[in-house]
This record gives C-alpha cells, sequence and structure tokens, in this order.
C-alpha cells in the first residue's frame, strides 16, 4: 500500500505518499479478483461489477443471526456523516470519512494499521463534507476528495 491518490480543487491528480503499517499477506487486487471476489473480501462499492451488495458467505444464516454481539468498535474521530461503505481486501478493512481521512484497520481485531489525514486549510468551509469512499488496484489505494 504504497500511494493514496487526491483529488485537488483544481481537478489535478497528485500523488501523496502514505506511511503505511505492517499489512501481511495483502493480496494485489487484479482484474480476475474484483470480477469474482473470494466471498470474505469486498473490494467493490456494492462488492461486484453487477452491484449484487450480497455476501456469499453461508457461516450467519436466519435462524443464528440473533446471536451475533459486537466484537469491537472503532471511532474515526470525525463527526460527519459517513457515506462510503468499508472496503475489505484480505482481511484489510478500509474505511473513507469525511474531512480528507483514510483508516485501515484489521477487520478481525479492530486494530489500526495506518491512517492518512489530509491536512485541510484552515479557511475551509464545506456545506456538506463527505467521502465517496477508496478504490483498490494492485498495491494502491485510491481516494478522491475536494478540500
Amino acid at each position: 500500500m504504497a500511494i493514496i491518490w487526491r483529488w485537488l480543487r483544481s481537478r489535478a491528480l497528485v500523488s501523496t505518499a502514505a506511511v503505511a503499517g505492517p499489512i501481511e499477506n495483502y493480496s494485489p487486487v487484479t482484474p480476475a479478483r474484483l470480477e469474482n471476489p473470494e466471498p470474505g473480501n469486498w473490494m467493490l462499492y456494492r462488492r461486484t461489477y453487477d452491484g449484487q451488495g450480497y455476501s456469499p458467505l453461508e457461516q450467519i444464516n436466519t435462524s443464528n443471526v440473533k446471536n451475533l454481539a459486537p466484537v469491537w468498535t472503532f471511532s474515526t474521530g470525525v463527526i460527519e456523516g459517513h457515506e462510503a461503505p468499508p472496503i475489505v481486501n484480505n482481511g484489510v478493512m478500509f474505511v473513507a470519512t469525511p474531512m480528507g481521512q483514510v483508516i485501515a484497520l484489521n477487520a478481525k481485531t479492530g486494530d489500526e494499521y495506518w491512517r492518512y489525514k489530509r491536512q485541510l486549510p484552515d479557511d475551509l468551509f464545506q456545506l456538506h463534507p463527505t467521502s465517496r469512499g477508496v478504490g483498490l488496484w494492485q498495491d494502491k489505494l485510491y481516494f478522491g476528495h475536494d478540500g
């Protein structure tokens, strides 16, 4: 996970290096994996190109869903509404927040691997700060935002 891309007001695409924590067994995102994602991964907005929005995992079903209990929580530190879905690749969850932030978490434990927080101008006023999320490709994470 080496580069985060950001979209500036001038609509110029520039890159910013992100300091990554130790993420082991991260699998590069390829066309084949995006076309046929492994059951435990959620690498696109609605999981698949045809927008299923459905997980094929079968461990949780209608008879045992009532037994679910939270095992961890995580506060992003941002109070504005979070609209982007988390993206998951091989146990790494990427959470994009309003105000120019991306957080990489261990999806099993909630432990933070790293956090990128763009320094926004002090005089910036955003009526409705949002993020539309991140995109994964090969070993890179792409993040577009205004600000």
